[in-house]
């Protein structure tokens, strides 16, 4: 029995798919609770003759079970579905993917946030032929959807290369949870490394609302210590904060913003409240710096 998943455009052995069709589809319809839900894509369903019963398995003439045609897919699903649960995204949140992330104003297209969809969907693409690519780091005053976009992102990102993600508030409760791995009462005792090793290596990191750390060496080298690992490993990382870019050059030294620019495209996103859908502009561009000699993005 086969028990491989299928690649994204081809299928697997016995079933054929149309391009960009990865076997499944997300339903926007919501039945029941906040979400729609991911389903067998029209191919596979017709292929399907378990009825959806685990273990999706048949017996063949032959007398032996066999796989059905519908297995791979139904466990990507399963994978998504739960890789997206673990990823620590707000229940609302969940599921929210390109087309939630309004791209017009007074009805029509802002060219620059276009682009920003069509990069985010580059990167998936990059990422699905084994290529290193940037992550983002997003900037702008509070309200313009920086935040509401990088969950789109994590979500879009694993739902499309089925690979985890995390997402986490550079909040003081974030520093506590790695402070209290140094306290002899806490249960959180000698942990410390396992969360800074599981946040260096998990595939897509979010870290939102960077800048609103206290700034003392400790929290600065912390951070410093988990971007530049995730530089080494070439991982996908996306910050959001309410400061530019460009102030944060004296931070650490200068090279916490040395590996912003080598690791993530800089967007400034300028707009009105993005809840009161205003007026909407992005500017995307990569500042003119002097680059570092050593090791370049992804290299260990």
């Amino acid at each position: 029995m086969n028990d491989n998943f299928p690649t994204q455009s081809n299928g697997h052995a016995g079933l054929q798919l149309p391009d960009h069709d990865p076997g499944y589809y997300y339903d926007r319809t919501i039945t029941a609770g906040q979400h729609g839900e991911i389903k067998l894509s029209p191919v596979v369903e017709s292929a399907c003759t378990c009825g959806g019963v685990i273990p999706f398995q048949l017996m063949g003439d032959d007398g032996e079970p066999h796989w059905c045609e519908c297995r791979p897919y139904r466990m990507r699903i399963s994978r998504i579905e739960r890789l997206i649960a673990n990823a620590q995204i707000p229940n609302r949140f969940r599921y929210k993917f390109l087309e939630d992330f309004d791209e017009t104003s007074n009805g029509q297209p802002v060219p620059d946030i276009v682009k920003l969809k069509g990069m985010l969907s580059s990167t998936a693409d990059s990422i699905l032929q084994g290529k290193t690519t940037k992550g983002f780091f997003l900037w702008g005053t509070p309200g313009t959807g920086k935040t509401f976009f990088a969950y789109i992102a994590l979500n879009y990102l694993i739902y499309r290369t089925l690979q985890a993600g995390k997402f986490a508030g550079i909040s003081s409760q974030f520093f506590q949870r790695i402070r209290d791995t140094f306290n002899e009462d806490s249960a959180q005792r000698g942990q410390g490394t396992t969360i800074l090793e599981s946040l260096s290596n998990v595939p897509y990191l979010v870290l939102d609302d960077f800048g609103v750390q206290g700034n003392t060496d400790w929290e600065l080298e912390t951070l410093y210590n988990l971007i530049d690992a995730r530089y080494a490993k070439g991982r996908v990382t996306i910050l959001t904060s309410n400061n530019s870019v460009h102030d944060l050059k004296d931070l650490a030294s200068g090279r916490l913003y040395s590996r912003f620019v080598e690791m993530c495209n800089l967007v400034h996103l300028n707009a009105e409240d993005y809840r009161e859908k205003g007026k909407r502009e992005v500017e995307i561009n990569i500042p003119t710096v002097d680059r570092p000699q050593g090791r370049s993005y992804g290299s260990h």
